[in-house]
């Protein structure tokens, strides 16, 4: 894969990402979510533990998510 610097893409100063919001784009980190006070479990991608959780409203209802980061 080629490797571009930002002069190179010659954004203007609003288009350029903060380092969290460009970890988000790379794929975040993978995380294993297990629902507390119901029934479920899932494996995703998000940018990071508390997106993952967050996430628990559409898989675990009205129980809780935890989520643990799953090092690759």
């Amino acid at each position: 894969m080629k490797k571009l610097s930002l002069e190179m893409l010659r954004l203007s100063t609003e288009e350029i990402l903060g380092r969290s919001q460009m970890k988000s784009i790379v794929g975040g980190g993978r995380f294993r979510c297990v629902c507390y006070q119901s029934k479920g479990s899932w494996t995703g991608t998000y940018s990071d533990q508390a997106t993952a959780e967050a996430a628990g409203g559409g898989h675990c209802g009205s129980g809780i998510a935890q989520c643990t980061e799953i090092n690759q």
